[in-house]
């Protein structure tokens, strides 16, 4: 029950913030919303006794949608339902004057309601992924339960009069998609490099938060000569080194990110500064005398953050670690570990990129 509002509640911009599951905070102004987020983390670090030599701030995405999402859709005897699941709810809310997805998210996932709508028996849930690149959405698809006969030729025949860019098809379980339809190949430039990246490729919310990401990993490592980048992905983080000639060992547990990342680099250049390997990286971390030539190491794990992988860092002589987190809790646990050793935490930033929520990231600087 609402007695007193308080002078920094507001209105929500979207008319299903009171049912969707997507945004918590909408009802604060902007100003109370940040200042309790950035906030909350410096508590959190002086609660864990960790020092910061030099807090950077905030920065905000407010200005700029996000450019992906995970959305769900089940086709009832009524109608299709396309959103996000509510609160402690697999019941799906459609959205309504959404405000924190881009224009042309929205677009696609109209386009995708329509034509599911027409193809996908009733009763049948979804999970779709779409990733919004500069040439265009991608999309892949996740059914719950197995397709019936004909729909994929269905699916690629509707994909094929839209404007989407691509469409994949996949099992919860499989570790590679199936294509269904491609008007050309989606493509990502980071440093003068486009990479074609993998259907359901991770993607960073939106385009400012990727850059400033980059741009303090390129600033931290610049002037190095061969950088460790784990967990890398498709070369979100490291791309731009290359072209300062830093050498570049790209480690994940997705071959086919690292795959577009060395395809990508190779139609630019033909030399050796970048090599990949296929590693699962939480099961079986990079051993600390395997990392002894590095003197500059990049990290952006999962949420559970990477303690083994860490304890390893934690035993080289490397100068310099940037270490990217999703997770304050986990960023605290492993920065621990750093500390005890004699790294210091000398730089970090907070980057707010899910506007409205309780989600945060770090990018924090450690050197010794």
């Amino acid at each position: 029950e609402l007695v007193t509002p308080s002078l920094e509640r507001k209105l929500p911009k979207c008319n299903s913030f009171s049912s969707c599951g997507g945004c918590q905070l909408q009802h604060m102004s902007f100003n109370a919303y940040s200042s309790w987020k950035q906030q909350s983390i410096l508590d959190l670090f002086q609660n864990s006794n960790i020092k910061i030599l030099e807090f950077g701030g905030l920065f905000s995405s407010q200005d700029q949608k996000r450019r992906r999402a995970n959305f769900k859709f089940k086709r009832t005897n009524e109608k299709s339902l396309i959103g996000f699941y509510a609160r402690k709810s697999y019941q799906i809310i459609e959205l309504d004057n959404c405000a924190v997805l881009s224009e042309a998210l929205l677009a696609t996932k109209e386009l995708i309601r329509d034509g599911l709508h027409r193809i996908m028996p009733i009763g049948m849930t979804i999970a779709i992924n779409v990733n919004h690149y500069e040439n265009g959405s991608d999309v892949l698809i996740i059914p719950e339960q197995k397709l019936p006969d004909n729909t994929e030729v269905e699916l690629a025949s509707w994909a094929s009069g839209t404007n989407i860019n691509r469409v994949s098809l996949t099992y919860a379980g499989q570790d590679k998609s199936r294509l269904l339809y491609q008007n050309s190949v989606p493509l990502i430039e980071w440093g003068g490099i486009s990479i074609p990246p993998p259907p359901g490729s991770f993607l960073q919310p939106t385009l400012f938060g990727e850059n400033e990401l980059q741009n303090r990993v390129f600033l931290a490592h610049k002037d190095a000569t061969h950088c460790l980048d784990l967990f890398a992905g498709c070369g979100t983080l490291s791309a731009k080194l290359l072209s300062q000639k830093v050498g570049i060992t790209a480690i994940d547990s997705h071959k086919e990110c690292l795959e577009a990342y060395e395809s990508g680099y190779r139609n630019v250049a033909q030399d050796n500064l970048l090599k990949t390997e296929t590693r699962n990286l939480i099961e079986a971390p990079v051993r600390s005398e395997l990392m002894k030539d590095f003197d500059g190491i990049i990290l952006d794990p999962p949420r559970g953050g990477a303690y083994s992988q860490v304890k390893e860092i934690s035993q080289t002589d490397c100068p310099s670690v940037t270490y990217v987190s999703c997770n304050p809790s986990s960023f605290i646990k492993d920065a621990r570990i750093l500390l005890d050793v004699g790294y210091q935490l000398t730089h970090l930033c907070i980057l707010d990129q899910f506007s409205w929520t309780a989600h945060i990231e770090l990018i924090g600087s450690f050197q010794r």
